[in-house]
């Protein structure tokens, strides 16, 4: 069945590829007035058409925050308004390309570093499903919801992001390992990979903090359902060797930051074209000091919230402007979609809680429902999705935060494809998604907006 899956994962990536292909070269690009990595004209590779071989075939796939992610890969933390987005995806890029640029290939580095974002994200992304498919197996025991989870997933609405140089199919392979070691038994090395797997979700994305509740909720869980004569103290001790391991590798990343912008005595020199664009967009560079970063003076400073707010106004309820009207009319699919499902799980959960309790037990009641974690994982980055982000970037953030919307998602769906009519639950979600993926391939592709 992996095998399966990877062919499934594989194919829906050779045709977001393919459509992009033809949608960047059949339709003229759009070109706001936003953020483009800036490059310089001596870094150009000494055969300049494979540089426009790889730019006809993959540029589609570089637009909107996928500019910022190479610009980090190609220049680390240069601009103040990069500190919005986390390290792990274009670091790893950065030093694959590093890597690959020893074998002598005649690329320029933009064009290199979008090959390796691209075929980073592709082989991932195949991983990432076979993680969900072992994932929803494990929680359900049920071949055909788990198959079904995959195939939503490989065909999400937010399926372009999966491919484009962003860092989601990282971050959905770093939660759902996560999730995955979380629930298998305890061995000698299983605090080791939950560890490396939460540091990789805290470093990902702002939102992989939310996931060090499954280690300890689990580890809470264990210890209520487990034999008596096993001992607790050093599982104690491992658990939280391994949240404050995870914890030091987020605070030094921030401290690297703190050290870019806020230390007076560190000076950065930057090529003259990344000088340059900073005085045309008016950016703050690092090595300036304190000068102009009013989160270096805050109590515990750290940036992203600070940036978040002054460069794309992002707080609570901010984004409630009738302007807005078209971005929540894309994002109300995967808004109400959350939203009733999860309410519905939490009503129905909640009737059942006294019952249970007085029934068996509260022991009885952890031990069985072991997909609450899970279910209120979720419906807490719905709400903050609902009153605190850009309200676009929801269809994405919810397709690669959380298993849950693939496993509401599955349940609508028939035992197999031939019996799927498109007058039915099933039907709506097919159209939806294969709608979203299309659409969404197309216009991201020539640089329009998107979820």
């Amino acid at each position: 069945m992996t095998q399966k899956v990877t062919k499934l994962a594989l194919a829906s990536r050779i045709i977001v590829l393919l459509v992009q292909l033809v949608a960047n070269g059949a339709l003229p690009d759009h070109t706001p007035d936003v953020f483009r990595m800036p490059v310089s004209h001596e870094s150009k590779g000494c055969c300049g058409w494979i540089d426009k071989l790889v730019m006809r075939c993959f540029g589609g796939l570089r637009h909107w925050d996928g500019e910022y992610f190479l610009h980090i890969a190609g220049n680390l933390y240069s601009y103040e308004n990069t500190l919005a987005f986390y390290p792990l995806y274009p670091v790893v890029v950065r030093h694959v390309s590093q890597a690959l640029e020893h074998l002598g290939l005649s690329l320029s580095q933009e064009s290199l570093l979008l090959l390796v974002a691209v075929g980073l994200n592709l082989w991932i992304f195949c991983e990432s499903a076979n993680l969900l498919f072992q994932l929803t197996h494990r929680m359900f025991n049920d071949l055909n919801k788990s198959w079904n989870a995959a195939l939503i997933y490989c065909f999400n609405p937010a399926t372009i992001f999966f491919s484009a140089a962003y860092s989601e199919s990282f971050f959905a392979y770093a939660s759902f390992y996560l999730m995955l070691e979380c629930l298998k038994p305890a061995d000698s090395f299983r605090y080791l990979r939950v560890g490396a797997a939460l540091a990789a979700c805290v470093v990902c994305r702002s939102n992989g903090l939310i996931t060090l509740g499954f280690p300890l909720y689990f580890f809470v869980r264990h210890l209520l359902v487990k034999n008596k004569e096993q001992s607790t103290f050093w599982q104690l001790i491992q658990m939280i060797l391994t949240i404050l391991g995870a914890i030091g590798i987020l605070h030094t990343y921030y401290f690297y930051i703190y050290r870019l912008y806020c230390m007076p005595s560190i000076e950065e020199h930057h090529p003259q074209h990344i000088v340059d664009y900073a005085e045309e967009r008016k950016y703050l560079l690092s090595g300036q000091g304190s000068k102009g970063s009013p989160w270096c003076q805050y109590t515990l400073p750290f940036p992203y919230t600070y940036v978040q707010s002054h460069y794309w106004n992002v707080g609570f309820l901010r984004y409630y402007k009738w302007k807005q009207l078209p971005n929540f009319v894309l994002a109300l699919p995967m808004l109400s979609f959350m939203h009733w499902h999860c309410y519905s799980y939490l009503h129905d959960f909640i009737k059942g809680v006294w019952t249970k309790v007085t029934s068996s037990g509260f022991r009885e009641l952890v031990k069985e429902n072991i997909t609450f974690p899970f279910v209120m994982h979720a419906a807490f980055l719905t709400i903050v999705c609902t009153i605190f982000v850009h309200i676009q970037v929801s269809t994405r953030l919810l397709a690669s935060a959380t298993p849950v919307f693939y496993w509401f998602a599955a349940d609508h769906m028939p035992k197999t494809l031939a019996q799927l009519k498109l007058r039915s639950k099933a039907g709506a979600l097919f159209i939806w998604c294969t709608s979203y993926s299309l659409v969404g391939t197309v216009l991201f592709s020539n640089n329009y907006p998107w979820t």
